[in-house]
C-alpha cells in the first residue's frame, strides 16, 4: 500500500495512468466528506487514459491515519506537503464537496501549483447557523456512536437525489457501510473541519485565475445549487454543467454524465 507523508498524518493514495509530455500537470482527486477515493471508481479509467492520475483517501477516512484538528486552509498547505513527496509540480485538480472547497483553496494558497479545477457539489460559503447546530449534533452523535440507521435515513436525501434512493438503494447501503469502517474521531475532526470550521472564501474567487468548470447535480440538496451558480459567476470563465436525476454525489450517481463534461474538461488542461 502506497503511503504520503504530511502535516495532517499520512495519507493512502493511489497512483494510475501515466506522465504526459514534460510540463504536463497529474490529475489529482479528492472525494466528499465521509467518502474515500473509491468514490471516483467510475472516473479513474477515463482520465488515467489522459495521464498520470493520484487519488486520496482523505484524513481521517479510508486507509489514512486520523489527523490532529485542522483546517480547510491547513488541508491545503498538507497537500502540498504530498505533492512535494509525490513530485507533482502542477496538478488539475478534481475535487466534489470537500474536494472542490479544497482545491479553491489551493488555487489561492498555493496558485502557482494548480492547472485547472474541477469543482463538483461543492461551495465557497459557510453553511447557514440552523445547520451548523444540526451539523454539530450530527457531528457528536457519529463520534459516538457512527452512523447508525436513524442518522444513515437523514444522510441519503442529503446525498442522493429521490430517484436513487428509490431505484438503487444499494448506492446508499454501500456508502453508509465504507463511511461506518472509517475511524469514528477521523471523520469527526475532518468534519469539524469541512462544516463547522469552514471560512467563507467567496469575495476571493475573482482571485482564481486558472480553468475551471463547475458541476452539479440538479438535486443536490447538500450543496444547494445556487452555490455552484456563484462560484460560476465569479470565478473568471468558469463554466457551469448540470447533471440530471443526481444529488450531492454526482460522481456516483450519473458517471457517464459527470463523465461526459470532466473528462473533456481535463483532457484539454493536460494536453
Amino acid at each position: 500500500m502506497a503511503y504520503v507523508r504530511t502535516r495532517l498524518g499520512r495519507w493512502f493514495y493511489e497512483e494510475r495512468g501515466a506522465p504526459g509530455k514534460p510540463g504536463a500537470p497529474a490529475i489529482v482527486l479528492w472525494p466528499s466528506l465521509l467518502c474515500d477515493g473509491a468514490m471516483w471508481w467510475h472516473q479513474l479509467g477515463p482520465l488515467s487514459a489522459l495521464g498520470r492520475v493520484v487519488v486520496f483517501d482523505p484524513p481521517g477516512h479510508g486507509k489514512s491515519d486520523v489527523p490532529p484538528p485542522f483546517s480547510l486552509e491547513d488541508n491545503a498547505d498538507a497537500l502540498l506537503d504530498a505533492f512535494g513527496e509525490l513530485r507533482i509540480d502542477r496538478a488539475v485538480l478534481v475535487g466534489l464537496s470537500w474536494g472542490g472547497m479544497l482545491g479553491m483553496r489551493m488555487a489561492l494558497q498555493h496558485p502557482s501549483r494548480v492547472a485547472a479545477l474541477a469543482l463538483l457539489d461543492t461551495s465557497a460559503e459557510k453553511d447557514e447557523p440552523a445547520r451548523l447546530v444540526k451539523y454539530r449534533l450530527f457531528i457528536s452523535v457519529a463520534r459516538r456512536f457512527g452512523l447508525p440507521p436513524a442518522l444513515v435515513a437523514q444522510l441519503g436525501p442529503a446525498f442522493f437525489c429521490d430517484r436513487t434512493l428509490r431505484e438503487r438503494p444499494e448506492l446508499l447501503e454501500r456508502f453508509a457501510r465504507a463511511a461506518n469502517g472509517f475511524p469514528r474521531e477521523g471523520t469527526a475532526r475532518a468534519s469539524m473541519a469541512v462544516e463547522i470550521r469552514r471560512t467563507d472564501i467567496s469575495a476571493r474567487l475573482r482571485d482564481i485565475r486558472v480553468p475551471t468548470v463547475v458541476v452539479c447535480g440538479r438535486q443536490d440538496r447538500a450543496t444547494a445549487p445556487a452555490r455552484s451558480e456563484l462560484l460560476a459567476a465569479r470565478i473568471p470563465g468558469a463554466q457551469l454543467a448540470w447533471i440530471e436525476d443526481a444529488g450531492h454525489l454526482s460522481a456516483l450517481e450519473q458517471p457517464d454524465a459527470v463523465n461526459a463534461v470532466l473528462v473533456p474538461f481535463v483532457a484539454e488542461q493536460v494536453a
